[in-house]
């Protein structure tokens, strides 16, 4: 009788283990909380992201951390006082990048820094958004709220969760400058369920995945000049969410142009030989010349600083078909004529451009 008790009690165990999870809003980040994580090398990564359905077993205990980051979640006020009078007493966020990627080589007269996003979490539907945003102008401490909020996930969240889809609106007003905006669309589902090892995780843990596709248009007028310049992004976000954790288990970020992940996070602790990177990863503004290249010769305008940095060259059907290494001129002219898109990855920062043959 004992041994059967045993048995039993070992499969309810082994069930638990596997069953499917909810996540609800208590899972989401809380003000105060510091939340550490790793930055994985995408260029080494082993992810695959088809690998989705039902009791999936996903085993990424090897990835490859390169440098480590923390966010720290703070209420507008504890960010700067004066952002307390537009962003509402319940929002928290925290330091989503120290500069607006691709600005300073925009020959624009504006520069961007410090830049915070604000959470809440709504009722009536229950809902997780991003409704603020915060930086300093030309060093002009800039809050404003979203005009439509950016709706990350509606709860609960399990297998299966039919696909919500929202527009989201951001436009914040530059006394003598100009404006700032953001205008994208996001749809959500859960894709799968089952259970994951991280090199935090290190043995298996319950978890669903949420896909996010994002397209979003962010851009800056000067009146003055009458100059408008705009950053165009696509991409996929699939994240690993587990009960009790306020930080995604896994955080992968896929470009929609070449499919290909451009970062990988994951839930970590200190780890000694890891720096804590200063940015989060970004997507910066890239240019080739001349374009279209009919002798197959491209000039890449990349930032002065990019030192160590490699090129990867795609075909319109995603495949990769040429790499470099800290090379600002490609010779391409193996390639057929064609349509390529160019990813231009330098530690955390990276940026595509679409080269023509």
């Amino acid at each position: 009788m004992k041994r059967l008790l045993l048995l039993f009690c070992s499969c309810l165990a082994f069930c638990s283990l596997h069953a499917q999870i909810t996540i609800t809003s208590a899972d989401m980040p809380v003000v105060n909380d510091t939340l550490r994580y790793s930055i994985a090398n995408p260029a080494v990564s082993t992810i695959n992201i088809a690998d989705s359905g039902t009791n999936k077993t996903w085993n990424y205990s090897g990835l490859d951390a390169r440098a480590q980051a923390v966010d720290t979640y703070k209420t507008a006020s504890s960010v700067n006082i004066t952002y307390a009078v537009t962003i509402p007493s319940g929002s928290y966020g925290y330091k989503v990048g120290d500069s607006l990627p691709g600005l300073s080589s925009s020959g624009l007269p504006v520069t961007i820094s410090d830049i915070y996003t604000f959470f809440e979490i709504k009722t009536s539907p229950d809902r997780y958004i991003a409704d603020a945003f915060a930086a300093k102008v030309n060093s002009f401490p800039t809050p404003a709220k979203y005009t439509t909020p950016d709706v990350w996930y509606y709860f609960p969240l399990t297998y299966p969760h039919a696909q919500d889809s929202s527009n989201y609106v951001l436009n914040v007003t530059v006394p003598s400058l100009g404006n700032l905006k953001q205008k994208g669309y996001r749809k959500t589902r859960v894709d799968s369920w089952g259970t994951i090892t991280t090199p935090y995780f290190t043995s298996p843990v319950s978890c669903i995945r949420v896909r996010s596709e994002v397209h979003e248009i962010d851009s800056v007028t000067v009146t003055l000049l009458g100059t408008t310049i705009g950053f165009q992004r696509n991409f996929v976000d699939y994240k690993w969410l587990a009960n009790g954790e306020h930080y995604p288990v896994l955080w992968v970020s896929v470009s929609l142009a070449t499919g290909k992940p451009t970062s990988i996070t994951y839930r970590d602790v200190a780890r000694r030989g890891l720096d804590v990177a200063n940015t989060t990863s970004a997507i910066t503004s890239i240019k080739a010349y001349p374009n279209p290249a009919p002798n197959g010769i491209v000039n890449l305008d990349l930032p002065a600083t990019w030192s160590n940095f490699s090129v990867e060259l795609f075909d319109i059907q995603s495949r990769s078909v040429a790499t470099f290494n800290n090379e600002r001129v490609l010779n391409i002219q193996s390639l057929p004529a064609g349509t390529y898109i160019a990813l231009v990855s330098c530690g955390n920062q990276y940026g595509y451009v679409e080269i023509i043959k």
